[in-house]
């Protein structure tokens, strides 16, 4: 990775942050909201190390996707 941002690092501490929830809502529309987001920040991971995405569009869709785990 020749980017200057450590995403990894960043990403392993913004995971580690967050509080434990064990009971996450099993209501169906969140958990395919949540899988939405995670496969989202994926795509946008792999296109910020393609160059085609800006840190600041990885950063808020890390923090769309962590919100979301937390509901």
């Amino acid at each position: 990775m020749n980017t200057s941002r450590n995403l990894k690092k960043i990403y392993l501490d913004r995971v580690n942050a967050m509080p434990s929830v064990s009971d996450q809502s099993m209501d169906r529309h969140i958990r395919i909201m949540r899988t939405r987001l995670w496969e989202e920040f994926d795509d946008v991971w792999l296109r910020y190390e393609k160059g085609k995405a800006s840190f600041e569009l990885w950063e808020k869709s890390l923090d769309r996707w962590l919100k979301a785990e937390l509901l």
